[in-house]
C-alpha cells in the first residue's frame, strides 16, 4: 500500500511538472484548482502526522484538554484566509512579501519575511519529521535518520518539480486517505459498541489509568489564564505558519 501510494504521488509530480511552465502555475496551479479541491488540500494540509496521531495521543493521555489543540489550530485559518490571502489575491500577488517588498525596498523586506517564515516553519518541520520518520522506521525497520531523510527528500522533489500543482494534488489524495481510513475505523468501533456512544464512553472510562478524569477540563490546563495564553499561540502560530499555504490555495480559486 506504501509504494502504490508513493507511485501515484510520483506520477501525479511527473504529470504537474509538466503542466508547470511560468511562475502563475508554480505559485497558483494556474488558477485552475476549484473550491472543491482546494478544500480537500487544506483538509489534507490540515491533517498532518503532527495533529493526527500527536492529537490524538494528546486526547488519550490527558483527556478533554487535547481537544484544544485541534480546535486552536482550526482556527488559525480563517483569520489568514481574511485577513491576509483575500487582499492579496485582490493585489495579484503569491506572498506577504510580495506585497510588502512592491512599496518598501525589496532586499530587506524578502530577508526579514524568510527569516520568519522559517522559524515558524521549522518549528512545525520538526514534528512532522519526527511522525513521519518514526511511521516509516516501524513500517520497514529502516534506521530513524535514513527514514527522516527519505521523507525529507521525498518532499523537496514533490514541491521543486510539481509546484503547487503537484503541491495540491497530493494533499487532495493524502485528505481522502485520511478521511476514509479514519471513517472506516470510526464506524467499526462504534459497530463493536452497536453505535452506543454511552457505552463506548462508558469502557472508555473503564480502561483508562485515569478513569473519569479523561472526560473533563483540567488534565492539561488548570487556570483560564494558561488556556487563553495557549489557545492564542495556537491560533496565531498556525495562522503564521500557514499564512503562504492559503495564499496560494485562495488566488486558485479564481
Amino acid at each position: 500500500m506504501f509504494f502504490i501510494f508513493l507511485s501515484l504521488t510520483l506520477f501525479v509530480t511527473y504529470w504537474a511538472a509538466r503542466h508547470t511552465k511560468n511562475l502563475k502555475t508554480f505559485y497558483a496551479a494556474g488558477g485552475n484548482i476549484t473550491g472543491l479541491q482546494n478544500g480537500l488540500a487544506i483538509s489534507g494540509d490540515f491533517m498532518s502526522a503532527a495533529s493526527f496521531l500527536g492529537i490524538s495521543g494528546l486526547v488519550f493521555s490527558v483527556g478533554f484538554d487535547g481537544l484544544i489543540y485541534s480546535i486552536g489550530f482550526l482556527v488559525g485559518w480563517p483569520i489568514v484566509l481574511l485577513l491576509i490571502a483575500e487582499p492579496l489575491r485582490n493585489l495579484g500577488k503569491y506572498t506577504f512579501a510580495d506585497c510588502a517588498s512592491y512599496r518598501l525596498k525589496q532586499k530587506p523586506i524578502r530577508i526579514l519575511s524568510s527569516c520568519g517564515a522559517l522559524t515558524t516553519i521549522i518549528f512545525y518541520l520538526i514534528a512532522q519529521m519526527v511522525g513521519a520518520g518514526k511511521l516509516i522506521e516501524i513500517l520497514f525497520q529502516i534506521p530513524y535518520i535514513l527514514a527522516v531523510i527519505i521523507v525529507g527528500s521525498m518532499m523537496v522533489l514533490y514541491v521543486t518539480f510539481g509546484g503547487m500543482l503537484a503541491t495540491t494534488w497530493v494533499q487532495i489524495i493524502k485528505a481522502i486517505l485520511l478521511l476514509l481510513g479514519a471513517s472506516i475505523i470510526a464506524f467499526l468501533v462504534l459497530f463493536n459498541f452497536h453505535f452506543d456512544l454511552t457505552a463506548f464512553f462508558s469502557q472508555a472510562i473503564q480502561l483508562h489509568p485515569k478513569k473519569i478524569a479523561i472526560m473533563g477540563p483540567g488534565g492539561l490546563i488548570t487556570d483560564p489564564i494558561s488556556a487563553i495564553s495557549l489557545g492564542l499561540a495556537l491560533l496565531f502560530g498556525t495562522a503564521g505558519f500557514q499564512t503562504s499555504t492559503l495564499v496560494n490555495c485562495h488566488i486558485n480559486h479564481d
